[in-house]
């Protein structure tokens, strides 16, 4: 398959702010995937794994990104009172919430909104309205770094507070999740979920969704209203007037322009409060935190 060089990445996030990718490339299979990890041994760069981007934001990027939205496709199970889904890992979990409507099935609907492929909801453990995709989830089939291709079902894997295993173990290639139908109609509580994002968050912006995790029992938009944060320019980012803990892309933003406000948000918040903010938004660049996976 095709590697490009270097490589625009803005466009790659719900953000829109990024950088250069020395490496870039989009398997659709197995086989594709495994010459892409071969690439990065051979050339020893590190590599990051990309799924939908919403809560990602690039700088310039010495390795390789794998975009995974090619691995799509779904398949679907009636077991009576029960769905047994099954997604590829680039597949949108819109579809799976889509079809949680259309059966009238628990729980999931609940986490409408997120812009992010089933790989990546898995990988950060997404969760919104008192819902984890892991509590949905039966089992994952990944790629580990060694080659190997592993079925591993979701109570032997690690997840936690917005982490899971992934990519420290492997790259997810597809999940399995089990879904139960309802006994009550699920669409006015998602209608109310979808009502009251748009009202809260600023779903007309660019942004990378939350921020900062939540530093239990507080709500990090909290802190960073008290800090007066809320409606804060840093360049060509922002944060939110609708809701402090979401960084909208003003049309111009810049990966030094979030960084500056990331470290101005955590200054403040613990020199006031004595708290660390974590980050639930990723920076990958070269020498960063985030900087891929060194294979």
């Amino acid at each position: 398959m095709e590697v490009l060089e270097n490589v625009p990445l803005s466009s790659l996030t719900t953000i829109k702010v990024g950088g250069v990718a020395r490496y870039y490339g989009q398997p659709s299979t197995l086989e594709e995937l495994k010459y892409l990890l071969d690439f990065a041994k051979d050339k020893d760069i590190p590599l990051f794994i990309l799924g939908g981007g919403s809560n990602t934001v690039f700088g310039d990027f010495e390795g390789l990104v794998i975009n995974m939205k090619g691995f799509t496709g779904m398949h679907v199970e009636s077991l009576g009172e029960t769905y047994k889904v099954t997604a590829f890992a680039g597949t949108p979990l819109k579809e799976i919430i889509k079809l949680a409507l259309r059966k009238n099935l628990e729980g999931i609907y609940r986490l409408a909104g997120f812009p992010a492929t089933v790989g990546g909801a898995v990988s950060m453990n997404a969760g919104a309205f008192s819902v984890e995709i892991r509590d949905f989830l039966e089992e994952v089939e990944f790629l580990s770094w060694n080659g190997e291709t592993v079925r591993a079902k979701a109570e032997e894997l690690r997840f936690g507070y917005r982490i899971s295993p992934f990519p420290e173990i492997g790259v997810v290639l597809r999940c399995t999740f089990k879904l139960r139908r309802s006994d009550k109609d699920v669409t006015e509580e998602y209608r109310g979920i979808v009502m009251k994002r748009k009202k809260s968050q600023p779903i007309n912006l660019p942004t990378c969704g939350s921020t900062f995790k939540n530093p239990y029992p507080f709500y990090a938009g909290e802190l960073l209203e008290k800090v007066k944060l809320k409606g804060e320019r840093f360049g060509g980012v922002a944060f939110s007037e609708k809701h402090a803990n979401f960084l909208v892309n003003l049309g111009w933003g810049k990966t030094a322009d979030v960084k500056k406000a990331l470290r101005e948000a955590k200054r403040r918040v613990f020199e006031e409060f004595g708290i660390r903010l974590q980050e639930e938004v990723r920076i990958v660049e070269s020498g960063g935190s985030y900087g891929g996976t060194f294979l």
